[in-house]
């Protein structure tokens, strides 16, 4: 199969209604279709389903290996654990962001709905297959509780239908589920408009209902602009290596097990046998006057050459996927510092997370949006808006500690706000609570008006 990233699926209907939801299902759930079966595809790639094992041979066919060198697992995991190896908080941005408490409120309750563990669930699914998708729906909060709860759906049974007109708004998000009806499983097509959740089954409306949401509280999450699995792009260097590497195996299988050539002599079956058992065959005499020979017909593969296209086609899968590698170095090297983070493409792997990372904000700001609706209507005078939030994502922390050590206290004594402060110098994974726990210690760095400042000084 051909995969070139998922479709985007658009409606040009400028509003939901149930006149018009099946004729929009319709149209989405064929582009979904598509989409579905590709990404069921890479989940099964990644796991190791892979074309090799449908490997045939024609010559010497009783010699088939089906080596798979599952590079698309190392892939897709380390794109996942380096882009969100640690957990996104949310930090204060301008000097408009209310008190904060409402920020530790936020990322208290994200904590208590386990966001960390759905995002990385969900940055798996973007690596595999370019799309991840999370849902939010509010529910009663007790002892404590968070207020609203999140799901990372199956993006092989979840789409997202966006307005193709100005601004591509969201329009309509749905998911399919297989439920049983008596003895009969039928799958409902159960979604969410920004006004209305309906149910669909067969063709035919079920329910389509009013919700106080008011938006789709479907969210989808992109890799990249293409909508490309972090190894979809190197497919086909993958399958070669796969090819390579079951050849070389067969190589060696053929070298051990070669036939045997007899020159210028018969030999019965009954002796072919006994040589099999002894090791040891006895020709009989050549009435030609030809020398009689015994030899093994085989013709070894040569390793080396081999191997030094294997390390080509590899140094080439890292370089589309933006992955860095460990043999530019060689074992030991006296680079150091930014050295190596230039030298073994660390950098260009930072570029392609940064690049992620703002795809992943334009959707994150949609989540965070319906969040904090939901916050404050639950919880009284929490008055938190999005324009007041920042993600924080933390990369690399115990890299060049001493550095970020000495540029924090830098900032801090030019008279930088510690809590932005603690965020920029990427020390810490949640630098709110860093600078809410530091708050005793931090008095020297307090804001002070210079007016008072100035009367003290004259009363002095």
């Amino acid at each position: 199969m051909e995969m070139f990233g998922r479709r985007t699926i658009y409606t040009a209907e400028e509003k939901i209604t149930r006149d018009n939801l099946l004729s929009v299902l319709q149209d989405a759930l064929s582009v979904h279709t598509m989409n579905a079966s590709e990404i069921d595809e890479l989940w099964r790639y990644t796991r190791g389903d892979q074309p090799v094992l449908n490997r045939k041979k024609k010559v010497r066919p009783d010699i088939c290996n089906r080596v798979v060198e599952n590079h698309a697992m190392e892939i897709a995991q380390f794109t996942s654990g380096y882009f969100l190896g640690e957990p996104v908080t949310y930090i204060r941005r301008g000097e408009r962001t209310a008190q904060s408490d409402a920020l530790l409120s936020l990322n208290d309750n994200m904590h208590l709905c386990g966001k960390a563990s759905h995002d990385k669930n969900m940055s798996m699914w973007m690596a595999v297959c370019g799309v991840g998708y999370r849902m939010l729906l509010p529910v009663k909060s007790e002892d404590g509780g968070s207020p609203f709860a999140i799901e990372t759906p199956d993006p092989r049974s979840t789409f997202v239908v966006y307005y193709s007109g100005f601004g591509g708004r969201r329009m309509l998000g749905a998911r399919q589920i297989v439920r049983r009806m008596g003895d009969i499983k039928k799958t409902f097509v159960c979604g969410y408009t920004d006004t209305h959740y309906f149910e669909v089954c067969d063709g035919k409306i079920l329910k389509f209902e009013h919700h106080a949401l008011g938006c789709v509280p479907i969210f989808q999450y992109r890799l990249n602009m293409a909508q490309m699995g972090s190894f979809e792009a190197a497919l086909p260097l993958l399958n070669a290596i796969n090819t390579i590497q079951s050849n070389r195996v067969d190589g060696i299988e053929q070298f051990v097990q070669a036939f045997l050539k007899f020159k210028n002599c018969r030999i019965t079956q009954e002796d072919l046998d006994k040589f099999a058992e002894e090791m040891a065959i006895m020709l009989p005499p050549n009435d030609m006057g030809r020398d009689a020979d015994v030899d093994f017909v085989s013709a070894e593969l040569n390793q080396t050459q081999t191997q030094t296209l294997v390390d080509y086609l590899y140094d080439q899968v890292l370089a589309i996927c933006g992955l860095p590698t460990s043999t530019k170095g060689g074992a030991s090297t006296s680079d150091t510092g930014a050295a190596v983070f230039l030298r073994d493409g660390w950098s260009q792997c930072e570029a392609r997370a940064r690049d992620t990372e703002l795809l992943f904000k334009e959707s994150e700001r949609e989540f965070l949006a319906l969040v904090l609706s939901i916050m404050r209507k639950k919880e009284d005078g929490f008055d938190l808006r999005p324009a007041e939030v920042e993600c924080k994502f933390t990369r690399r922390q115990h890299d060049n500690l001493q550095s970020k050590t000495q540029a924090l206290i830098t900032m801090l004594e030019a008279g930088v706000e510690p809590s932005i402060a603690f965020a920029t110098s990427g020390l810490f994974n949640d630098p709110m609570d860093v600078a809410t726990a530091s708050a005793p210690y931090l008095k020297k760095w307090e804001y002070a008006d210079i007016d008072e400042v100035t009367e003290d000084a004259d009363a002095v």
